[in-house]
């Protein structure tokens, strides 16, 4: 087990028990993913406008950038069992300020930013340090799973929202929905195992975090996150208006949605998977070769469209998307090492956030055709990093064989 808590591994007999009790947090937290269902039906019995409905959609993965960076650090301080009662109260106190009132400014601040930014932040880094305290051997696998499970919550969320909508309205069916969550949530963590920071993690989170993580492996890390995420983001945003101005029909534009959504998950877990089998090198690597890949095909799709290059852009779009949040925990743990690892991964998926509220914003700022093709050459910088990093370990590895 690796030093970041004192509380030794559950016995064989539980040992799963602590994972299985972090997935309800990943449902809870991404409700975000469930906006493209509950957005309809605010802005037809609300009358919230498209460009209110497009500003609440960012304020969380704005929210979410900060807060992820500041529970890294914290985790050095708190246990993830108490971070995790942190973002539960958050949601809780959130979501019942957002349906207090019926200003759209009051819900974006409650439902937005503290119930599904600020307190994803919190629970994202808490759930991801459990499993890494809890199965260090598996640190890429379970939390490329959890990761997984809050992309794919929609899955659940979506249609219980839509059939309780059909009978309650928009306002009593998110009440019910945020409340049966919140006791969900609460009901789980109080299984959850109280592991506290050992005392060399106490000592590494005094550290100022410009020294702790002035690494030069976390730096390109960082800048390869930053200009790979954007592309995923906006393709996610604007791959239903590419299927339509193709001429798609509704059925096969869902179909590519939905392919994107399921690569999105499957990447996440899939990512985290490799990052065990084969190190978080080669995970990274891999996966921003294939963000590379998605990026020619959208230049492909922009200037010569076809169903056929849309179909292969948003599978790898959607793949390489859900990869890059998948091959982050391992990644931290390899650069920055046990004693700051937790610090190093809210960096790296600070800077994921960052860069999927930074996509969109350029989509709405500069039009889709130009926006697409920003960051499409970004994520072909992106992979530049990797590859340095990959012949510097080469180059080691050729003058040191025990490198």
């Amino acid at each position: 087990m690796s030093d970041s808590t004192t509380t030794p591994p559950p016995d064989a007999r539980r040992a799963w028990r602590p994972f299985l009790l972090l997935a309800p947090f990943q449902f809870i937290f991404g409700l975000i993913f469930s906006w493209g269902a509950i957005a309809p039906a605010l802005h037809s019995q609300a009358g919230w406008s498209h460009a209110t409905l497009s500003l609440a959609f960012s304020l969380t993965p704005l929210a979410l950038f900060p807060a992820v960076i500041l529970a890294g650090r914290l985790l050095g301080r708190l246990s993830p069992k108490a971070l995790l009662a942190a973002a539960l109260a958050l949601f809780t106190l959130g979501s019942a300020g957002a349906l207090s009132g019926a200003a759209p400014l009051i819900f974006m601040i409650g439902y937005d930013v503290l119930a599904l930014g600020v307190a994803a932040g919190l629970s994202t880094a808490a759930c991801i340090a459990m499993v890494g305290a809890l199965y260090p051997a598996r640190r890429g696998t379970l939390a490329g799973a959890l990761l997984a499970l809050y992309g794919l919550s929609s899955i659940v969320s979506a249609p219980v929202f839509d059939t309780l909508d059909a009978h309650l309205g928009w306002r009593l069916a998110l009440a019910v929905l945020l409340g049966g969550y919140a006791a969900l949530g609460w009901l789980t963590w109080l299984g959850l195992p109280d592991a506290r920071p050992s005392a060399k993690r106490r000592t590494a989170a005094r550290t100022p975090p410009r020294r702790s993580l002035a690494h030069p492996g976390l730096l390109r890390a960082v800048t390869s996150v930053l200009a790979a995420a954007p592309l995923g983001a906006l393709s996610f945003a604007v791959i239903g208006q590419l299927a339509r101005a193709q001429g798609l029909g509704r059925a096969d534009a869902v179909a590519i949605v939905a392919v994107m959504a399921f690569g999105n998950g499957l990447g996440r877990f899939a990512f985290g998977l490799l990052a065990d089998r084969r190190g978080a090198p080669f995970s990274r690597t891999t996966v921003l070769t294939l963000n590379a890949l998605a990026a020619l095909l959208a230049f492909a799709d922009l200037y010569r469209p076809s169903p056929v290059a849309l179909a292969a852009y948003a599978t790898l779009a959607g793949l390489s998307y859900g990869g890059i949040a998948g091959k982050l925990p391992p990644l931290a743990a390899h650069l920055a090492g046990p004693a700051q690892e937790h610090a190093a991964f809210g960096l790296l998926y600070g800077t994921y956030a960052l860069g999927s509220f930074l996509g969109p914003l350029l989509g709405a700022l500069i039009g889709l055709r130009p926006a697409l093709t920003v960051v499409a050459c970004a994520a072909l910088f992106a992979l530049l990093p990797a590859c340095f990093d990959d012949r510097k370990r080469g180059d080691s590895a050729h003058h040191d064989p025990a490198a």
